[in-house]
């Protein structure tokens, strides 16, 4: 019964990022901006994306906690619908910096898998900079599978299983939030701070998948070549058969000569 209602907090935390989620035109209008300004360098873009979500990111903190001033209502608002709240916003910026990133590291964010991924990855980034744990990233390690490999549903699955356990880590912690004017700066600043380690963890993930890409593709073409050769006739038997066709041609020609 616990676990079931421990869920349904994770599946309206998912629910209600989705919801507030920036359109996908507008995100690559955005990554292409940052790429003109970096002039087409995306590691420098990717860093300025960073930037600007983490900035984002403190204004949200800051006014989650600001119903603290009101007495009464707005301490209880602040304590829990207030943490919730902030979480909601700070991985509406987390999941689009890693929409952004993802575009800039090559991979088409118009499709859903591609933004599931991308919404795993923030949230399984917020979680382990949070609690200093790193949950799924040993899951799959344990599993042999590689995060980019999972299909959709499994990706679906730990998606909720994560959010499950940010928004019970953020009702565990969201007390420091009542207190007034404090909360609004712990707020701002633990967001912007947050939200750049996951933004530097996400340019590293989205890295390791290039290269693990790159490395799938290679070995794949290793494996195309290796079949070719093996269905594919001995060069020498055909060298064999064309000289023993055109030996009977010369004796004939010479008996006529």
């Amino acid at each position: 019964m616990k676990e079931a209602e421990d869920q349904s907090q994770g599946r309206k935390l998912l629910t209600a990022v989705e919801r507030i989620l920036s359109d996908t035109d507008s995100l690559i209008a955005l990554a292409e901006q940052h790429l003109r300004k970096a002039r087409e360098d995306k590691r420098e873009a990717s860093e300025e994306v960073v930037r600007y979500f983490s900035t984002r990111a403190a204004i949200s903190g800051g006014l989650a906690a600001a119903p603290a001033l009101i007495p009464g209502a707005g301490t209880l608002v602040a304590a829990l619908g207030g943490a919730l709240a902030d979480m909601g916003f700070l991985l509406k910026y987390e999941v689009e910096m890693a929409l952004v990133l993802s575009y800039l590291h090559g991979f088409d964010i118009r499709k859903d898998e591609e933004r599931q991924l991308a919404f795993l990855l923030a949230s399984v980034s917020t979680y382990d900079a949070k609690s200093g744990e790193n949950a799924l990233v040993d899951m799959a390690k344990a599993e042999g599978v590689a995060i980019w490999k999972y299909a959709p549903r499994e990706v679906s699955k730990h998606l909720v299983s994560v959010m499950t356990k940010i928004a019970l880590l953020q009702l565990s912690k969201g007390l420091v939030r009542a207190l007034p004017l404090v909360g609004i700066a712990v707020g701002s600043s633990m967001n912007k701070v947050l939200t750049k380690r996951v933004g530097e963890r996400c340019i590293r993930d989205l890295q390791t998948r290039r290269e693990f890409l790159s490395t799938e593709s290679a070995r794949k073409e290793q494996e195309e070549e290796v079949v070719e050769a093996r269905v594919r006739p001995p060069a020498t038997k055909k060298s064999a058969a064309k000289k023993s066709a055109k030996a009977p041609a010369r004796r004939a020609a010479g008996r006529k000569s």
